[in-house]
């Protein structure tokens, strides 16, 4: 058995753990007498299983790396936060949202990100999110609960998403009630005061992160101006009440920072436009208004040509998407964004080889990148290059934390490369990650069936058996 494999594994067993029973030190909310961080620590990843099961979660190593530096930016700014846990993530939806969930778990919709005009508004939602985190405000309602109980928040938040879209307001509130019920909307919904204190730490977090503290009240004037598109019913669903008293007390605190001119860096356009790209959809009538668009002049920056050869890739036109991301890289040659989406379209072209070098060099000057590990990982498998691509996903093994779909490719790997009796465990993690306690079950059980040389292999398939065994234990308790 290959010493990295072990040694990696322990790792992500490691950082695959809840957290410890011990207790955390007490940051001062009354909320702590009754609902532990540990607690919520725990009820939160069960909640995130259930989201990458359910809900349309947008796995680009792209996007997820930006999104991650930019929450964790903020969160070094808020004292409070430098103690939690946090992962941020994207949902595919149109809608201008953003919301949080115990354990510090934040979810950005896909709209909110397009809709944004500058980064700064952007990292307003996050900076605002992440106070709700720090300040226990979910929590503390759940204090008021007699018992440990809140709803299947992934089945609540499609329901709510249903209300959102939906024409019919009879739906939506037939779908609401259908995953937990209309009690359960107020351990969801902030209250004024909450909205409050997260506005004031969050817009103080923007402006000490280097951003741009008014971009928080052109966000809540973007949100005023769109709260048109949602219907009467949709009122009482929104989870940030917003109100004219608000955005006034939002601007006079943001008027106490000193103006600040800040120019926002090509990535946040890159990932604008990507997320643009990969939402849109597909059809003769959106391929051929691109393509006019495109013709006529009309996507001016580097950006926007970015965005439009990430479309043509999705719609199968190679030869156009080529033309225009040579042409980017070769006008930046540093830009990760170009070279990983020429390597993208080796790979759906099946010629990795003209990527490898360039992507491994890259990943060289720049380790510990996300979206250059996955594309690499890629470019090998697609290559059958099955050990170079293993050993690489192990190196990397701590960024499946964030990002299990990576154990997808790493078993892929294992069983190119001939370490069969890898494969159960690996996708026992990915499906345990994903929700999916049954699979993962399954397949853990299966791999204790299975010959292999490492010492440590049964007790840690042990362990993540009776891991599961508890999750499902827990669960049961809070429905």
């Amino acid at each position: 058995m290959n010493k990295l494999y072990i040694a990696t594994m322990s790792i992500f067993m490691t950082t695959s753990t809840l957290i410890s029973a011990a207790e955390l030190p007490d940051i001062g909310s009354s909320s702590s007498q009754v609902f532990s961080l540990v607690e919520e620590q725990a009820v939160g990843d069960d909640y995130m299983r259930q989201i990458r099961a359910l809900a349309p979660v947008i796995n680009d190593a792209e996007i997820n790396d930006y999104i991650q530096h930019l929450g964790f930016k903020l969160v070094e700014h808020n004292l409070a936060a430098r103690d939690r846990q946090f992962s941020f993530f994207v949902l595919r939806d149109d809608s201008i949202n953003a919301f949080a969930m115990p354990g510090g778990y934040i979810g950005l919709h896909t709209g909110l990100i397009t809709k944004s005009d500058t980064e700064s508004e952007l990292a307003s939602v996050i900076g605002h999110e992440i106070a709700h985190v720090t300040q226990r405000h979910l929590a503390r309602r759940l204090e008021r609960q007699k018992e440990l109980y809140i709803p299947s928040l992934a089945a609540f938040a499609a329901a709510i998403l249903i209300a959102a879209k939906s024409k019919n307001s009879d739906a939506g509130v037939g779908a609401l009630m259908g995953a937990q019920g209309l009690a359960q909307q107020a351990l969801i919904n902030h209250t004024r005061s909450n909205e409050a204190e997260a506005d004031r730490i969050g817009i103080s977090t923007l402006h000490d992160a280097g951003f741009d503290a008014k971009g928080a009240i052109t966000f809540f004037e973007k949100m005023q101006e769109n709260a048109g598109y949602y219907s009467n019913a949709f009122e009482f669903l929104r989870t940030h009440p917003l109100s004219r008293s608000r955005i006034t007390d939002a601007r006079l605190r943001a008027q106490e920072y000193p103006p600040r001119r800040v120019s926002d860096p090509l990535k946040y356009h890159l990932i604008k436009e990507k997320v643009r790209a990969i939402t849109a959809k597909i059809n003769p009538v959106t391929i051929q208004r691109a393509n006019t668009n495109y013709k006529n002049g009309e996507f001016k920056s580097n950006a926007e040509l970015y965005g439009y050869a990430i479309f043509m890739i999705r719609a199968k036109q190679y030869e156009i998407a080529e033309k225009i991301l040579n042409g980017l890289r070769f006008s930046d040659i540093k830009e990760p964004a170009y070279a990983i989406a020429i390597a993208q379209l080796d790979i759906e072209r099946n010629t990795p080889k003209k990527s490898i070098s360039i992507i491994k060099d890259m990943l060289v000057q720049t380790p510990g990148n996300l979206a250059l590990v996955e594309t690499l990982a890629e470019l090998y498998l697609i290559d059958s290059d099955f050990i170079k691509a293993r050993e690489l996903l192990l190196e990397n093994i701590h960024m499946t934390e964030y990002a299990p779909y990576l154990l997808k490719l790493l078993s892929e790997a294992q069983e190119g490369s001939g370490h069969k009796s890898e494969v159960y465990e690996t996708e026992g993690n990915y499906l345990l990650a994903m929700g999916d306690l049954g699979g993962a079950r399954i397949q853990f059980e299966q791999a204790l069936n299975i010959h292999t040389e490492d010492p440590y292999a049964r007790a840690r398939i042990n362990a993540q058996i009776n891991r599961i065994r508890e999750y499902i234990r827990q669960r049961s308790l809070r429905h």
